[in-house]
């Protein structure tokens, strides 16, 4: 039978589709003539070929048919079921159990719908109650077929798939000659287009198809009462008829994407699709450098959500709500907790609000919401500074209003608050903290609040440090404070961490914080993506329930080191540092790792030594008579500050390297190379010998190096003088455990003069609680280094 051209457009379609995104393995997709080498196929199909079979097991087809217009969708459906699988399925040994209409071309894209065999009737395929527009995964057929049922319930589209998605949208409009800033306008404008459907005329020409698009942005909104965002969505054609032909491939190629994602079930799923897409677009410009965005993942503001335990009985804000994505997780949420529809429903009217600087990224927010079947909520385009929130009551539900001014009669209406405050830029009047404050003045009291807020926040000195004092601890409770993975961000890199704050009651200095330090959180770097895997440990999810305890105001144990603890603020510290890092025991490291830290220091001393034709020094003398010998197993540890190791602790002098002659004397700066040397000069007096230094800054603030020789220091390098009861031995076992604790210190944390008061030492000790020199000689002496040393 001879085939249209329109029909070879979709023959490369379908086999591009199903084995590069629907996770079909190119050996299960039988093209047209392939399919007659299928048994069942050729003895009930004679003559008749589907265009594709993919056989989901030895027992199981799945047959796809296609028609050359969009027009023909329902007639390729019905033949797919009527004239292929229902007679396939006259048999016994294999079942014809799902089937795909699909139709369309090039120029006009494709749309498919599909049915699955349930129960003995052919049943319409949805997700999250949503027809399914694109071909079956997989994925799809699996869930399918453990459920038994057509309607597949609480689908996540596959993050992979989906960024892919997102990338192709980019580039096929950059190639539309569409720029980064008005992309995501363009996918707005087209997803409003496609609530209710995907009936658009893609055939009509491009002026016709535009005021098609934007005729539904506008009856969209008019529903939902936001016709006034109307302009900041509505799309137009480019200004040079030349492009206008461009600019519609464009328009089509992107509703492929969208429909190939089932975009509407997406929206309606737990995903922030559109603060996804949104994501990738700004990778690709500088506007989100420029104006302090940092779009929160969503697996943060679930998590947000979650601990915060956001209830259809809360009024939630968000005070600088971007696209929406803390706001959709709080409707989530609310919705999952939810076990009274018309209650429900009232939350989604009253119960959201959100204020955006922003138009068009306001608008983003407003369908977002739309999506999920609320567009009649309370997010609005303004400074969050020049709003207010007064609380009343409708029909006996509370509700909130929004201000221009503040008002002495104003009545502080909101219960729960999650935020990500713009991070701060050079130059800006605002810091993060006064987005906090803000927020908190819309507040209840007792009300409690999740912020992602810039690690130095909560650590740094001058007016930060103020405010955590005299603001922040004098008015209000923290709850707990999360550290975030290094690269939560990517590729923005800013150390952040959440905070949870009960607002209006003065934090009792005897209270107990919820300190975690969460280095995994599920997600892997690959290609230039944080992608979710399964081969990272997902630590967020292990503290949840604990985060939720203390967001409740619990009283409970819990310590993990390095990871978590319940402890109480150290208002003695000057600082006040307010981090997890600052609070985390360190436990006792294990045999192992010391032993490997120490082989690590003996190694690079030794390098030194050699490079710096020190070969006469006492160390390399002292390593040649060592042998590696069996550790003891039993070992009782205790915990020992640097002022009962060390008689002196103190800094280098010298700042500028640059202003020394060259000499013989090793300048130690915060390398972590040749042992810290930064270069050789000729120093006569403020050297040291035989003392431990830690980096303050540099790559690896903390890193600990010993020197058992003469040399001078820079001011950012922390030196230690060794206690005259420390053989070297024992120097070499505490260098090992100092460094083990690098995790404490980062870029934005350093490890300064001022914070070593906080720095535990774990060293072996006898019944006596002494220190055990015997243990730490066995430990040192099972290093492999001392045998490969009397080699040299």
């Amino acid at each position: 039978m001879a085939r249209e051209r329109s029909e070879v457009h979709a023959y490369h379609y379908i086999l591009t589709e199903l084995a590069s995104k629907k996770g079909w393995s190119k050996s299960q997709v039988y093209t047209q003539q392939e399919s007659q080498n299928i048994p069942v196929i050729a003895k009930y199909l004679k003559n008749k070929r589907p265009e594709n079979v993919v056989q989901v097991n030895d027992a199981m087809l799945y047959i796809i048919e296609a028609k050359n217009t969009r027009k023909k969708l329902n007639q390729a459906l019905k033949e797919a079921e009527k004239d292929y699988a229902d007679l396939i399925n006259k048999g016994s040994a294999v079942k014809a159990t799902f089937v795909t209409g699909i139709a369309g071309n090039d120029e006009e894209g494709f749309v498919a719908k599909s049915k699955f065999l349930e129960n003995g009737r052919w049943t319409i395929i949805t997700e999250n109650e949503i027809e399914v527009t694109g071909l079956l995964s997989k994925t799809q057929i699996d869930r399918i077929l453990e459920t038994k049922s057509a309607a597949i319930k609480d689908y996540e589209i596959d993050e992979k798939e989906f960024l892919q998605s997102a990338e192709n949208i980019n580039q096929i409009l950059h190639d539309g000659a569409i720029n980064n800033d008005y992309r995501a306008r363009v996918i707005s404008a087209l997803l409003l287009a496609l609530v209710e459907g995907s009936s658009l005329d893609l055939a009509a020409n491009p002026s016709r198809l535009i005021q098609s698009i934007n005729l539904r942005v506008d009856m969209m909104l008019r529903k939902h009462g936001k016709q006034d965002f109307a302009r900041y969505i509505k799309i137009d054609l480019p200004s040079s008829e030349d492009n206008h032909v461009k600019f519609k491939q464009a328009i089509i190629k992107t509703i492929q994407e969208l429909l190939e994602l089932n975009i509407r079930s997406a929206m309606k799923s737990g995903k922030d699709v559109l603060g996804k897409f949104y994501e990738v677009f700004l990778k690709y410009g500088n506007g989100a450098k420029e104006i302090g965005i940092v779009l929160t993942p969503r697996h943060l503001t679930r998590f947000a959500a979650e601990v915060l335990n956001v209830t259809e009985d809360d009024l939630v804000y968000d005070p600088t709500c971007g696209t929406g994505g803390f706001l959709v997780a709080a409707l989530d949420q609310a919705q999952r907790k939810s076990k009274n529809k018309k209650r429900f429903n009232l939350f989604k009217k009253h119960g959201i609000y959100g204020v955006e600087e922003q138009d068009p990224v306001v608008a983003l927010a407003i369908v977002n919401m739309i999506f999920r079947g609320d567009g009649k909520n309370n997010i609005i385009e303004g400074n969050c500074f020049n709003k207010w929130l007064t609380g009343g009551t409708e029909n006996g539900i509370s509700i909130a209003k929004y201000l221009d001014q503040n008002s002495k009669n104003r009545i502080p209406p909101i219960t729960k608050v999650l935020m990500n405050p713009p991070f701060a830029q050079k130059g800006s009047q605002k810091k993060e903290y006064h987005y906090i404050e803000q927020a908190l003045n819309q507040m209840q009291d007792e009300g409690v609040l999740f912020s992602v807020l810039p690690m130095s926040v909560l650590l740094k000195g001058g007016d930060e440090l103020v405010w955590r004092k005299e603001y922040l601890l004098k008015n209000h409770t923290v709850l707990s404070v999360i550290t975030f993975p290094e690269d939560v961000f990517y590729p923005i890199g800013v150390r952040s961490l959440g905070i949870i704050i009960k607002k209006g009651v003065s934090h009792d200095k005897a209270k107990k914080v919820f300190w975690a330090k969460v280095n995994y959180d599920g997600f892997v770097k690959s290609k230039g993506k944080r992608l979710l895997s399964p081969k990272s440990e997902d630590q967020l999810e292990e503290v949840k329930e604990l985060v939720k305890r203390a967001t409740n105001n619990e009283s409970f144990k819990a310590n993990k080191p390095k990871f978590y603890i319940s402890k109480a603020i150290d208002f003695n510290d000057k600082q006040l540092e307010l981090i997890p890092e600052a609070y985390l025991d360190e436990g006792i490291v294990s045999i192992n790792s010391t032993v490997n830290e120490i082989d690590k220091v003996v190694r690079e001393l030794v390098a030194f030594l050699i490079t710096s034709k020190q070969t006469d020094n006492h160390f390399l003398k002292f390593s040649k008579k060592q042998k590696t010998a069996p550790l003891k197993t039993k070992i009782a540890y205790r915990i020992f500050s640097l002022e009962d190791l060390f008689d002196n602790i103190n800094t280098g002098e010298f700042h500028v390297s640059g202003e020394l002659d060259v000499g013989d004397v090793p300048l130690i700066s915060c390398k972590t190379i040749e042992n810290g040397t930064e270069g050789y000069f000729d120093i006569d007096n403020e050297t040291y010998d035989n003392c431990i230094t830690i980096a303050s800054d540099g790559s690896w603030p903390m890193t600990s190096l010993y020197h058992p020789y003469v040399f001078a220091a820079k001011d950012n390098v922390i030196i230690c003088k060794p206690k005259e009861e420390l053989d070297l031995r024992a120097i070499l076992f505490i260098t090992a455990q100092l460094n083990s604790q690098i995790w404490r210190f980062s870029y934005g944390r350093k490890c300064y003069l001022n914070k070593t008061n906080k720095i535990q030492i774990p060293l072996p000790v006898d019944k006596n609680k002494k220190i055990d020199f015997n243990m730490i000689s066995s430990i040192v002496n099972s290093c492999v280094v001392w045998d490969e040393l009397k080699r040299l």
